[in-house]
């Protein structure tokens, strides 16, 4: 059964190398990271010991290396080696195996939005998707995403930003952490800004007051309040309603935004004769996007009850 190897680890110039010692038997596979460095040790006491690359040629020359220990790094005449062999006597008995060394760099982790520069962007709900791409240098990396400090359940090496969890009209924060045999590294975050640009306020132009639940008020109230650390939408719209008879009389005044005019008169409380009435409405579309200006609709809506 093959035993677990030893790690010593020193510490130079503020950097961390490390050193793999190993004795006889060997492992099949060692994996080097960075710089490390391993020393593989045959037993005391034997001689005719080879160590050579597979497949051997003489006429070739291969490598041969005939001492009790060799020590490889990523720098070494051994490092392109495929497969090591090693092999030795005690006089009596045969000893022979076969190694192989991967070079792995610990892992990179950088996000970059791909056909952008930065680490921020806006974009808009209906734009075309946003990539993420996280860099490589290993093909055993692995990848998990994060949106907010969540993980998203991603593994891929990149991610495309509307198919997330994302927080629509608000800043939402990616970073991703790489994993290899070397260790977890963490990338920076980057920001994407995912807004509804094409938010639009849409007026009817008939409603019937008659109390039965179902388009009783101009316009309807479905414009809940907001705040700034809320998820909004387009229905975060704010609005002042003025609403006129044919002659010009006002019988309909919002001081408040998202008053919704019910069909009655506004100081007698009385409903209002069925038939067509005249709006201003002054609304922002969304205050908490780059839709904060200030606009004006008018027109005309009508009244219907039903007996």
């Amino acid at each position: 059964m093959k035993k677990i190897s030893l790690f010593i680890f020193i510490f130079l110039s503020s950097l961390l190398s490390a050193q793999i010692v190993d004795e006889y038997p060997f492992e099949d596979i060692y994996e080097l990271c960075g710089d490390e460095t391993i020393e593989l040790n045959t037993p005391v006491g034997l001689y005719d010991v080879y160590w050579k690359e597979l497949p051997f040629n003489v006429d070739k020359n291969p490598l041969i290396h005939t001492t009790g220990t060799l020590t490889i790094d990523r720098n070494s005449i051994w490092a392109d080696v495929g497969v090591i062999s090693w092999e030795a006597t005690d006089g009596i008995n045969y000893y022979y195996d076969e190694i192989q060394i991967s070079y792995l760099d610990f892992p990179i982790a950088q996000v970059d939005i791909e056909n952008y520069s930065g680490t921020r962007v806006t974009m808009c709900v209906d734009d075309e998707d946003i990539t993420l791409n996280a860099t490589t240098q290993n093909s055993s990396d692995t990848y998990e995403w994060f949106l907010n400090g969540i993980t998203t359940g991603i593994t891929s090496s990149e991610i495309t930003v509307l198919n997330t969890d994302f927080n629509l009209n608000d800043e939402n924060y990616y970073y991703v952490e790489v994993t290899n045999t070397c260790g977890t590294e963490i990338s920076d975050e980057v920001s994407v800004i995912i807004n509804e640009c094409n938010c639009d306020f849409k007026i009817p132009n008939v409603f019937t007051p008659d109390g039965d639940g179902s388009n009783d008020l101009f316009p309807e109230a479905n414009n809940s309040e907001r705040t700034s650390e809320t998820n909004i939408n387009c229905n975060a719209t704010k609005y002042r309603l003025r609403v006129y008879d044919r002659i010009g009389r006002t019988v309909y005044k919002s001081d408040e935004y998202n008053k919704p005019w019910n069909g009655k008169r506004r100081k007698s409380n009385v409903d209002c004769k069925e038939g067509v009435y005249f709006y201003r409405l002054e609304f922002i579309l969304n205050e908490f996007t780059n839709q904060d200006s200030i606009k004006v609709k008018s027109g005309s809506v009508s009244i219907f009850r039903e007996d």
